[in-house]
Parts: C-alpha cells; structure tokens; sequence
C-alpha cells in the first residue's frame, strides 16, 4: 500500500506542475500518467500493469506508457549493479541458486530452470532460453496464498538445477526461496529457513506482509508435512 500512496502522490505533483506551469511543462502529464499506472498496480491491477508475457517481455505498448518510470526504474537497477559489492547471485543447495537479474553473460552454466519473479523487466534472452517460469510479483509486494502455492507446485518436482531471482535478490526472491524450502519440508518454520537463507545471501530482508505470506503458507503445509513424516 504504501507504494500505491507514494507514486499516487508522484504522479499528483507531476500534474500539479505541468497545470501550474503549461508549456512545455505539459510534458510531465507523461511520467504523471506513468507513475499513475504503476499506483494503479499496487492498488488493483497488480504485475498486469506491466504487461510482461509468459515468455518474459514486456509488451510494447505498456513499455511505452510506463517508460518515464522505467527509465528510472532500470537506470538505478543497472546503477546498484556497477557499485554493490553483493554478489551476483548464492547457491543455497546443490540444485537451487538465488540471486538478482542476470544479464545473459552473467547466467552460470549450469542452470537447468529460471525463476523469474520480476515484472518490472524483460528477462534477458540466455535466461529466456532455459527452461523458463515467470511468477510475476509487483516489488515489496506478495501473491495471493492460493496463487504461491500453485507456483510451488509447478515446480517443487523439477530436476535439474534452479535460478530463482527478483530485481535484486532479496525481498521477492527470499519469499519465494524460503516459501519453496518449506514446501519441500527442509525447515520446520519461515524462520529457521530465512536464517539458510541469510547464511548464504546475507542481504535478503523480507517486509511484513511478505513475513506474513509465508507464516499462512506453514499453516497450510504444516499438515501434510505432519501426515508425510507418519
């Protein structure tokens, strides 16, 4: 929600400035109308503002609706990208790997199966060409239960090696990480499976309602987890 009321209000003071002023300040009822979208998405409409397909591009009418915000978007994606010092992406067990975007020359060989949660970007083309799930969540947001578990599902019982990544491998992508150990009953609790987690990509931090996503998702599980180890 919060994210909804500040790019509400962005998009207000953007309109506000363009009226006040005209002339070419009319220019700014485009980021206005942008940043207007993307509060639309956390209020409503969720990853579809964004227009991002199965197959991990962005269509190009929402891309240019949304530019003004993308370009912000991607130009401070590729800035934390040249100056952190956090690696590109961890392996937390023999077959499940964690991190942020890759760009395709980044992608490790060895990857079978990528995760995408983003869908703020087009995922780049290497990646694309693995075998390839997009699980779409709006940043510092959460999916419905019913909607996670049905991705855990999916892909609980791949072989090979997984690639499971947000922006920048934290928030979205330690739910997802986390959410998925538990699903295969590895830890008793979402604490105990966000401290593996930590160990391995220290700085993965998850917001309340994240927090709250998975504590619903170990009620759920919990049951069959008990009834497997009768």
């Amino acid at each position: 929600m919060k994210y909804g009321i500040l790019f509400s209000v962005v998009s207000v003071l953007l309109v506000v400035s363009a009226v006040s002023h005209a002339g070419w300040f009319y220019f700014l009822l485009w980021p206005a109308l942008s940043f207007g979208v993307i509060a639309t998405g956390y209020f409503h409409f969720g990853s579809r503002v964004y227009g991002k397909s199965k197959a991990g591009v962005l269509s190009a009418i929402n891309q240019l609706i949304l530019l003004p915000y993308l370009t912000y978007l991607w130009s401070v994606w590729h800035l934390l990208r040249l100056i952190k010092r956090e690696t590109a992406y961890d392996q937390l067990s023999e077959n499940i790997f964690i991190g942020r975007r890759l760009l395709s020359h980044e992608l490790p060989a060895e990857i079978d199966h990528v995760i995408d949660l983003t869908c703020e970007f087009t995922e780049p083309l290497a990646l694309r060409r693995k075998s390839y799930y997009l699980f779409p969540i709006l940043d510092g947001f959460v999916p419905t239960s019913d909607l996670l578990r049905g991705w855990l599902n999916e892909i609980a019982d791949l072989h090979g090696t997984i690639f499971i990544h947000c922006a920048e491998g934290h928030g979205r992508t330690g739910l997802f990480a986390a959410a998925l150990l538990l699903h295969k009953g590895q830890f008793q609790n979402p604490d105990e499976a966000l401290r593996f987690i930590r160990s391995k990509r220290s700085l993965v931090r998850l917001g309340s309602r994240q927090m709250k996503m998975l504590n619903e998702l170990q009620k759920f599980a919990q049951p069959h987890l008990s009834r497997d180890r009768q």
